[in-house]
């Protein structure tokens, strides 16, 4: 059966409609003297804004649902509260009022048609965005939107404070949806179809946190099925009837059109000597395309044709454009669907159609499974973008569902060496080398072609690393990324040695010295995830002037936590005018769940204490 449209549901369904509203805990445009003249929030006077109410209503017999909220700006670092973004559905309608106090009287400033922006994503999906007038310290924001269908989320909590938020939804006729509830706050109020929070703290997100999205205390809803008449369709009851509406929709559809892909699928096969071969010149020629920077699981076309001629398209039009490729070239490849890290995790269990944001391909290799992705320019094909590390996907294709773990045994690898000299008059002189490999070499190459030239980026580097002066610089394989990173430098080091009396101190650890633990907080809520393993290696040969002699040495040790999780170890050494010091840690695995905190931490502690060590000389 083909699947009912969003437009032509709602059309159906406002046939038989009966309109009515419901009381709401504020007025839109009504705003009191008190809250204008609010200086503050008492409970965070910290907060650079705060929510004094949020309240949304969905009334199902003319399946529309209504926000209103108001914000009050304490701060500029709030003003990022007057550009906000709404789902474009059908039917979508917004207003907006600042309201300021100047010389006693109380002004609005009503959101003009030019501040309102509407943005297609794809298909009838789209995004409306806005920017409020006249926003300053002491400003409030209104702002109601209307719209017809239903909300993905509802956010009871933000990262700056709520001091109402409360949704009310009517159960429909014709639509049965799924509410998950999650999060660490608790609710004020909390009934089938009516929830309030009130004085939600604000969320403070923390260092190696997934995403706030997984913490919030927030609703979610998926549409499980359509009933009208005699039209009945079941949509997120379970994966394989998401994976069929998938397939019956868009998505399936861009993916049955692959036939102008098939002089490029020749091209490669005339010179391809090996799969892997073939893989890599497939994924290479994706590269040729320019990722619009949207990420998204549905392609902007049925046809991606359209996409392939204008060489510009979300991640979706790329990786699925990959996919049928990759079938022309004769491999086993599925899509897999998943949330990107920024959107929260993906759950193992419940399907969810409004969670999904992103597209993947599983392709065999040599009896071997990978996962691919085509969007970003400095990475081989082995390799996925961070954002598409979040723990879960689907395989999903017409046949079957496979849930699929979203891990890599790829690390942040990185190699560093210094060989230098401490000369009498204290300065250190010698070269340093940095290997990077896997992650650290994907971060080096986004972040140096950040830079217009090689000088811009050593100029930066000198500014980073006070007392540095670079003679001879090679920066090797930035564009081979096949290839680690390497950086081979001819240095000169000043302000690297204190001397206090005749004797001399030094930092073996050089510039790469750790002085500040991340993890600062007593306790943590939320799990510590690293998103993928380190392996970093730090290695120093330094030898020291003649007349001078080992007084005091850091002490060797090594530090592993239980089942060798996280490890690191410090080994140094002297023989004659020769210090030889290595310096190594990792992790063996990449989530720390919240009982784990404080080893974590205490791990760092000992790093930065080891460092804080210093190797002290004297005069013979």
């Amino acid at each position: 059966m083909r699947k009912i449209s969003i437009f032509l549901f709602i059309f159906i369904i406002s046939i038989y409609s009966n309109s009515r509203a419901d009381k709401a805990p504020i007025s839109f445009g009504k705003v009191t003297m008190e809250e204008l003249t609010m200086e503050r929030y008492e409970p965070d006077t910290s907060a650079p804004a705060v929510i004094l109410c949020n309240y949304g209503y969905f009334n199902s017999n003319d399946f529309e649902f209504t926000q209103v909220i108001r914000i009050k700006i304490f701060k500029k670092e709030g003003y990022d509260w007057a550009n906000r973004a709404f789902p474009g559905y059908n039917k979508a309608m917004v207003r907006g009022i600042t309201f300021n106090l100047e010389n006693g009287e109380i002004v609005e400033s009503k959101l003009k048609p030019e501040s309102i922006f509407r943005e297609n994503i794809v298909n009838e999906r789209s995004r409306i965005r806005i920017s409020m007038p006249n926003v300053k310290e002491g400003s409030i924001i209104d702002i109601k939107y209307t719209y017809s269908w239903i909300p993905s989320e509802w956010r009871f909590q933000e990262v700056i404070p709520v001091v109402h938020s409360e949704l009310k939804m009517e159960r429909s006729q014709y639509v049965t949806f799924r509410k998950n509830l999650f999060g660490f706050v608790p609710l004020t109020l909390n009934e089938d179809d009516h929830w309030i929070a009130q004085n939600m703290p604000a969320f403070k997100p923390e260092p190696y946190i997934s995403s706030p999205e997984n913490y919030l205390t927030k609703i979610e809803f998926d549409i499980l099925d359509i009933h009208i008449a005699t039209y009945y369709e079941s949509v997120t009851k379970s994966w394989e009837l998401l994976c069929s509406f998938m397939d019956e929709g868009l998505f399936g559809e861009a993916l049955r059109h692959g036939g102008y892909l098939s002089s490029t699928a020749k091209e490669i096969l005339a010179v391809a000597k090996s799969d892997e071969e073939k893989l890599k010149m497939a994924h290479e020629f994706m590269k040729s395309f320019k990722w619009n920077e949207y990420e998204s699981v549905f392609p902007s076309n049925s046809n991606l044709k359209f996409v392939f001629d204008d060489h510009s398209g979300n991640s979706a039009d790329i990786n699925l454009a990959l996919i049928q490729l990759l079938e022309r070239l004769e491999f086993d490849v599925k899509p897999v669907l998943l949330s990107t890290r920024e959107n929260g995790i993906l759950s193992p269990v419940y399907p969810s159609l409004n969670k999904l944001n992103y597209v993947i391909g599983r392709v065999k290799l040599n009896d071997k499974y990978i996962l691919i992705d085509g969007t970003e320019q400095y990475t081989p094909y082995y390799l996925l973008p961070e954002r598409c590390l979040n723990y879960f996907g689907r395989l999903c294709d017409d046949k079957n569902s496979e849930l699929i773990d979203l891990v890599t045994d790829l690390k942040e690898k990185q190699r560093v060496m210094y060989t230098v000299a401490l000369s009498e008059d204290l300065i250190v002189k010698g070269t340093l080398s940095n290997q990077r490999f896997d992650y650290a070499a994907l971060d080096f190459r986004k972040g140096y072609h950040q830079f217009t030239s090689e000088e811009s980026y050593l100029e930066s580097l000198l500014e980073n690393f006070p007392g540095l002066r670079i003679n001879k610089a090679d920066i090797k394989n930035v564009d081979s990324i096949y290839l680690p990173v390497i950086e081979n430098y001819d240095i000169i080091m000043n302000n690297q040695v204190d001397q206090i009396g005749e004797n001399l101190y030094l930092y073996p650890m050089f510039y790469h010295r750790m002085e500040e633990n991340p993890f600062k907080s007593n306790e943590r809520k939320y799990p510590v995830d690293f998103i993928h393993n380190l392996d970093k290696t730090y290695i120093v040969n330094l030898t020291i002037p003649e007349g001078y002699e080992v007084s005091l040495l850091p002490e060797s040790i090594s530090m592993k936590l239980p089942d060798n999780s996280a490890y690191f170890y410090y080994q140094i050494s002297n023989f004659g005018n020769a210090i030889q010091f290595s310096f190594k840690y990792g992790t063996n695995k990449t989530v720390f769940v919240e009982t784990e905190y404080h080893d974590i931490k205490e791990f760092f502690n000992q790093i930065i204490a080891k460092h804080a060590e210093p190797i002290v000389l004297k005069k013979t």
